[in-house]
C-alpha cells in the first residue's frame, strides 16, 4: 500500500516538469494598433495589392498599397506611383501623423477606394513606413 502511495504522489509531483512552454505570457507590451501589419502579411496565399487590381476594385474596398508619392497635385490630391502604374490619393493633413515623407521613401497607404477605371482614387486613412 505505502509502494502505490509513494508511486502516486511521485507521479503527480513529476506532472509539472512534463508540461511545455508556450501560450501566453503577460508583461509584453504589444504594439500600437496603427502600427499593426497590413492584412495582406499574414498568409503566404495572398499577395501584395497593386494599383492595377483596384482600378475595378468594389467601392469603398479597404486596401493597402506600397509605393512612393511622387507629387503634390492641389489641395489634399497627391500623385502615387507603385510599379504597376500611378494613381491619384486624396491625403488630408491628419493622415501624414506629423511626419514628412521625400518622394525617394517608399511607404504605405492604406484607405478607401472609390470610382472606376482611369478614375479611380483612393481616399487613404493611414500613410506610415512599410
Amino acid at each position: 500500500m505505502k509502494k502505490v502511495m509513494t508511486f502516486t504522489l511521485l507521479a503527480v509531483l513529476s506532472l509539472p516538469a512534463l508540461a511545455e512552454k508556450g501560450g501566453f505570457e503577460a508583461g509584453a507590451t504589444p504594439p500600437p494598433q496603427k502600427k499593426q501589419d497590413a492584412g495582406y502579411k499574414g498568409s503566404e496565399d495572398t499577395g501584395q495589392t497593386h494599383i492595377n487590381q483596384i482600378r475595378d476594385f468594389r467601392q469603398d474596398g479597404y486596401v493597402t498599397l506600397e509605393g512612393y508619392i511622387l507629387k503634390k497635385l492641389q489641395g489634399d490630391n497627391y500623385q502615387f506611383r507603385d510599379s504597376t502604374g500611378t494613381i491619384t490619393i486624396i491625403a488630408p493633413e491628419k493622415t501624414f501623423d506629423g511626419k514628412t515623407f521625400k518622394a525617394d521613401e517608399q511607404v504605405r497607404v492604406s484607405g478607401r477606394v472609390h470610382g472606376k477605371g482611369e478614375k479611380t482614387v483612393l481616399h487613404v486613412t493611414q500613410i506610415d513606413l512599410p
